[in-house]
């Protein structure tokens, strides 16, 4: 019976563990203000109803030009519904400053929000890298559901936003 009992404590204690684990609120995105390029000011208060994925890029990056083309493919395919992407570019040299980012956005015609972090104070408050591009996903209620350093399986991303805009 001990030989039954123990085994089958186990598997609850380790069970309750994980469903406790899970059930744990998501950090809130930390907030933030910034203007973007057309003027107007982007703060975390746009996330509310918005499945939102913040990018964290620049523009001499090679992975964050590699990637900005499917972020405009994704921010099309989801275009009417409740997703959003903002683009919050970072001056990690002297040649990535708010004219080349400027540029860069007007040359490619970026569909989406872009924001330049002059300070670099949002991208140290959501970032825990100085890896770019780096991405984070924010649900419609404003808490941030995960992280992606690099560019991301963008297949497993529009699986993630589907559900998350399926809720």
């Amino acid at each position: 019976m001990k030989k039954i009992i123990l085994p089958l404590f186990a598997i609850i204690l380790v069970g309750g563990l994980i469903a406790f684990a899970l059930s744990q609120d998501k950090p809130a995105a930390p907030a933030f203000s910034l203007t973007d390029l057309n003027g107007q000011t982007l703060s975390e208060q746009d996330f509310q109803n918005r499945v939102t994925l913040v990018n964290f890029w620049f523009p001499t990056c090679p992975g964050c030009v590699s990637e900005m083309p499917k972020l405009v493919k994704m921010d099309g395919d989801y275009r009417g519904r409740d997703f959003q992407i903002l683009a919050i570019s970072v001056p990690v040299s002297p040649e990535n400053g708010l004219e080349q980012v400027r540029a860069y956005s007007e040359q490619r015609r970026l569909p989406f929000r872009v924001a330049f972090d002059a300070e670099r104070s949002v991208s140290r408050s959501y970032l825990n890298t100085e890896l770019y591009p780096t991405s984070v996903l924010v649900d419609k209620q404003g808490k941030v559901l995960k992280t992606y350093v690099g560019i991301p399986d963008f297949a497993a991303l529009y699986r993630e936003v589907d559900a998350e805009l399926a809720k």
